[in-house]
């Protein structure tokens, strides 16, 4: 197929807009010069038409020039009078599921993380640290942790471990902005980000700084379990001064996550993967990981996130520092 002959309102050809031209040239003279121009609409109105099976030409567009717009397309195809039957094949489209229709309801988890992500995004001013850090120690420490302990230890216990030695180092990390004032934590309480079915919660891990991993593990592998239960308590989600996401078990490499009101940071944790890395001055194949730091401006200032970021980046490359 040619797509210059395909013409759309903002130029951009997509995967509709190819699905319509075939559609208009069945019923078109098959002259093979002819150039068919499809109606108005924008890329994601096409799009949802022809999940539902919405005929554009058959709308009224409320956009500029009548284009079609997404509100313009009905939820449901207008019911379509066959005429009498042909001696041709039958043709027949492939199945479309319709899309979620307004007004869906969401869980009570949902719709208040909702409603707290949106008051920080809209209230917070973000900035963001990235940092990738050499992990080989870090992977040999979960393994000798796993056969001293005995316990189900993952990366997760030994960054809270991390995370909160380092705030121990910076305690001017370990704070929330409230009533336009700084308000300063005596307590290092970590929260772990947890995505249930309905939602996300983020159960605290109180005085983490004060456990050991093996305490660590067993604390993150009840909070999670009641988590997914449904059977959390109050207290189980209150009191956290510092978030920890890790979505590497999804094999993402990085991403910027959202300060948890009142919270002033927040740790978004990648995958880890191996990368060639200079060591000694030679290039080498090491596990790396990707840590971005969400910061609060209004707490924290960048470099004061540098530093901590910095610190437990240190502590991750070498974690016998927390013998000193």
């Amino acid at each position: 197929m040619d797509l210059a002959r395909i013409k759309t309102a903002s130029g951009k050809i997509e995967k509709a807009d190819v699905l319509a031209f075939v559609e208009s040239r069945k019923a078109a003279p098959s002259n093979g010069a002819a150039v068919v121009r499809l109606v108005a609409a924008s890329p994601k109105a096409r799009r949802i038409a022809a999940e539902r099976g919405v005929d554009l030409s058959a709308l009224r567009g409320s956009g500029p020039g009548g284009a079609v717009l997404v509100a313009d397309v009905p939820a449901v195809a207008a019911p379509v009078t066959t005429g009498p039957l042909t001696t041709g094949p039958l043709t027949t489209g492939p199945l479309t599921l319709p899309s979620p229709q307004r007004g869906e309801g969401v869980s009570t988890v949902w719709r208040i993380m909702a409603e707290r992500m949106t008051a920080s995004w809209t209230t917070a001013p973000h900035f963001y640290l990235v940092r990738e850090v050499n992990v080989a120690r870090l992977v040999a420490w979960l393994g000798t942790a796993r056969k001293q302990t005995g316990a189900r230890i993952t990366y997760s216990d030994l960054l809270v471990k991390l995370v909160a030695a380092t705030l121990a180092q910076h305690p001017r990390v370990n704070v929330s902005w409230k009533d336009g004032a700084l308000e300063r934590h005596p307590e290092i309480n970590i929260g772990l980000a947890v995505a249930l079915e309905d939602g996300l919660v983020v159960p605290v891990i109180a005085r983490a700084d004060t456990l050991g991993l093996k305490d660590i593990a067993q604390r993150r592998e009840d909070l999670v379990t009641r988590a997914q239960a449904g059977k959390l308590r109050p207290a189980d989600i209150q009191g956290g001064v510092f978030t920890i996401s890790n979505l590497g078990m999804y094999g993402v490499d990085a991403f910027s996550a959202i300060v948890n009101p009142p919270q002033a940071a927040i740790l978004a944790v990648g995958r880890i993967a191996d990368r060639v890395v200079p060591v000694n001055g030679q290039p080498a194949v090491q596990p790396t990981m990707t840590l971005t730091l969400s910061c609060d401006h209004r707490a924290l200032d960048g470099a004061r996130g540098a530093q901590f970021l910095g610190a437990l980046a240190d502590l991750i490359e070498e974690p016998l520092a927390l013998l000193t």
